[in-house]
């Protein structure tokens, strides 16, 4: 199924969104991490067209999603929390995009995994209310990764990525079992 060696593991982080979806693939040795051993495989944004409709754009950035992760092969995808706020169209519009970025990574058995804004913003930034800039700025001091003329969806996606991985002492994960679907 994956042709990435035993020793690494990957990760895909995404900041979803209903128009522009950020991703970031890291690439995790096995066992004790250092942020010296961690490699930023690819980083960018999945963007719809806006003269799309709600469903079609929807459709598209789940087809981006499942090509994106086909070719980099991640064990895990770690998708940032909804956060509802007070419009319920755009909570809606969120949600669907949601379901549709999990449905395309579970289509090739890859474990979903999800974390709060406040987790990943305290793990890369020690505070749980860092701006955007901070978190990129952690990123450049961490990693030594520099967004440039990126988005910050992009960063963001990363920074999920990175905080899932090192919320683990060490990334010797066992994969979960597939779910069997036949009824």
């Amino acid at each position: 199924m994956n042709a990435l060696s035993p020793d690494y593991i990957r990760i895909l982080g995404v900041d979803p969104g209903s128009r522009i979806t950020g991703f970031g693939i890291l690439q995790f040795p096995r066992g004790t991490v250092s942020l010296r051993t961690i490699q930023v495989i690819a980083v960018g944004t999945l963007r719809s067209k806006s003269t799309l409709s709600s469903s079609e754009r929807t459709g598209y950035l789940h087809e981006a999603l499942y090509q994106l992760a086909s070719q980099f092969q991640p064990q895990i995808c770690v998708l940032e929390k909804a956060f509802t706020g007070i419009n319920p169209h755009s909570a809606l519009r969120l949600g669907e995009t949601r379901g549709a970025l999990i449905a395309a990574v579970r289509r090739l058995s890859i474990r979903v995994e999800e974390l709060t804004p406040t987790q990943v913003k305290k793990t890369i930034t020690g505070q749980g209310h860092a701006t955007k800039e901070q978190i990129a700025l952690a990123l450049k001091y961490l990693l030594s990764f520099d967004r440039g003329e990126l988005p910050a969806d992009a960063s963001d996606a990363v920074a999920i990525g990175l905080s899932y991985g090192l919320s683990f002492n060490s990334l010797n994960l066992a994969p979960k079992p597939p779910i069997d679907a036949s009824i």
